[in-house]
C-alpha cells in the first residue's frame, strides 16, 4: 500500500500546515452541523496540499456522507440535471448531511457543454445540502462563473520542516529511521507536496538513502504513482495519454518505471505481451529521438507509453504496491565503480588507440582478469607501470589490481 493512502487523514487535525485556511473548513463543517446554510467553498492550491483530504477529513468528523464527483462526471447539463439537481434538493428529516463535492472542477470545464455551467449555478441556489469545490488555481477563466457563488479557501504549499516533521513520524511508524539529510532533500524536492513526500519517503524506505539522486524536483500535476495509476488502472488512452503528457517525468524514467510493473499488474500472458509491445514502441521511438535529436518523436513515445493502459483487457491484480525499477536501482548502486572505470578508460585510450565504450566492455575486465591471476610482485610492478607511466592515480591503480574489486 502507498504511504499516502495508508496514512490517508481522518480529521482536520492531521493535516499538514495552512492552520487558518484549516480552520475555515472547520467552521465551514461546524455551520453545517449546527443546521445552518454557509456558502459554498472552493478550496484552492497546488497539487499535494491537502485541497480533497481535508473536505473528506471535514466530512468524516462530522459524519457527513460524501457524494463525490470528478471532472469527467460532471460535463453536460443532462448528466447534472439527471444526477446531482434532485440529490442536491432532497433532504430527509431523518437523513443524514450529504456534502456534493466537485473535485478539480478547474481541469475538465472547458469540456463543459452549453448549459452545464448554468445548471451548477442553479444548483448552488437550490441545493438543501452543503457544496464544496476543489481547483488548482481560483483565478482560472475557466470556472470564472464560480466567483461569486463560493467562499475561496487557499492552501499553500507546506513548508519544508512540517514536511519533515511529518515524515519523521511516518517513518517511525513504519519502524524505520531515516537520514536527516535525505530528510531535508526529500522535503526540498518535494516543493510543498505532501503527497509527493511521502511518494519519495517510499521510494527512500524502499531503495535507500542513494536512491535520493534519482528522484526529480517537483512542479507537476501529476506525480509518478498517480501517472501509473492512470496508466495500469484506468483502461482509458487518452486518460493515460494526458498523464503522461502533463507528467514532468523524464520519459526514460517513465519507461523504466512501466517496464518493472507490467508483469506485477497484469496477469495474462497476453496483456503482459501487449502492454510490452506498447512499451517497446515507446522505448524505441524515444531512443530515436534521443539519437537524432528530434523530439517530435517523444509524442510517439508518448502514445506507446499511454497504449500500455488498454493493453490489459481487465486483468489486473492490485494486491503489491508499485516496485522501484530495479534498473534505476542497479544504476544508483553501482555509480562510483561506473566513475572509476570511466576514468580509468578515458586515461588508457590514447594509448589502446579505442573508444573510452569499447575499453569498459571489453579490455578492463580482461586486465582485471589477467592481473588477478598474477603474483603478488608481478601485480606490484603492473602497479607501478600504470602509475608512473600511464599517470593513473591511486585509486585508478587500485580498481585495476585489486582483485576483488567489481568489473
Amino acid at each position: 500500500m502507498l504511504l499516502y493512502e495508508k496514512y490517508t487523514p481522518h480529521s482536520l487535525k492531521e493535516i499538514i500546515g495552512n492552520r487558518l485556511s484549516v480552520d475555515r473548513i472547520r467552521r465551514f463543517g461546524a455551520d453545517i452541523a449546527a443546521g445552518k446554510k454557509p456558502k459554498p467553498v472552493l478550496v484552492y492550491g497546488p497539487s499535494g496540499t491537502g485541497k480533497t483530504a481535508s473536505l473528506r477529513a471535514m466530512a468524516e468528523e462530522n459524519g457527513f456522507e460524501m457524494l463525490e464527483l470528478t471532472s469527467s462526471d460532471y460535463r453536460d447539463a443532462e448528466t447534472l440535471g439527471k444526477r446531482l439537481l434532485p440529490a442536491a434538493r432532497t433532504r430527509g428529516l431523518f437523513a443524514k448531511t450529504t456534502l456534493i463535492l466537485f473535485d478539480e472542477i478547474d481541469e475538465l470545464s472547458s469540456r463543459f457543454d452549453k448549459g452545464a455551467e448554468s445548471v451548477i449555478l442553479r444548483m448552488l441556489r437550490e441545493s438543501r445540502q452543503p457544496i464544496a469545490f476543489t481547483a488548482s488555481d481560483f483565478w482560472d477563466q475557466r470556472i470564472s462563473f464560480l466567483r461569486n457563488h463560493v467562499e475561496r479557501v487557499e492552501l499553500k504549499k507546506v513548508a519544508s520542516k512540517e514536511l519533515m516533521d511529518y515524515m519523521r513520524i511516518i517513518a517511525k511508524a513504519e519502524g524505520r529511521t531515516i537520514e536527516e539529510g535525505a530528510l531535508r532533500e526529500v522535503a526540498y524536492r518535494s516543493d510543498g507536496d505532501v503527497r509527493a513526500a511521502l511518494n519519495d519517503l517510499q521510494m527512500v524506505l524502499i531503495g535507500g538513502n542513494d536512491i535520493i539522486e534519482n528522484l526529480v524536483v517537483r512542479n507537476r500535476k501529476l506525480e509518478i504513482f498517480r501517472v501509473l495509476d492512470r496508466i495500469f488502472m484506468t483502461n482509458s488512452f487518452s486518460s493515460a495519454k494526458t498523464a503522461v503528457e502533463t507528467s514532468d517525468i523524464d520519459i526514460d524514467m517513465l519507461i523504466n518505471w512501466v517496464d518493472e510493473n507490467i508483469p506485477n499488474r497484469y496477469w495474462v500472458k497476453q496483456s503482459i505481451d501487449l502492454a510490452y509491445e506498447h512499451l517497446a514502441f515507446a522505448s524505441r521511438f524515444f531512443e530515436m529521438a534521443e539519437r537524432v535529436r528530434y523530439y517530435g518523436y517523444i509524442k510517439y513515445s508518448n502514445s506507446g507509453i499511454a497504449g500500455v493502459s488498454i493493453s490489459s483487457g481487465g486483468n489486473m491484480k492490485y494486491v503489491s504496491p508499485y516496485a522501484f525499477p530495479s534498473k534505476v536501482k542497479y544504476l544508483s548502486s553501482t555509480k562510483e565503480a561506473r566513475g572509476m572505470q570511466s576514468k580509468v578508460a578515458m586515461k588508457l585510450s590514447p594509448y589502446l588507440h579505442t573508444n573510452r565504450h569499447e575499453i569498459i566492455a571489453s579490455y578492463l575486465p580482461l586486465f582485471k582478469i589477467l592481473i588477478s591471476k598474477m603474483g603478488k610482485e608481478r601485480r606490484e610492478a603492473v602497479a607501478g607501470s600504470l602509475e608512473n607511466d600511464f599517470k593513473l592515480e591511486k585509486g585508478e591503480v587500485e580498481y585495476l589490481t585489486t582483485p576483488s574489486a567489481a568489473a
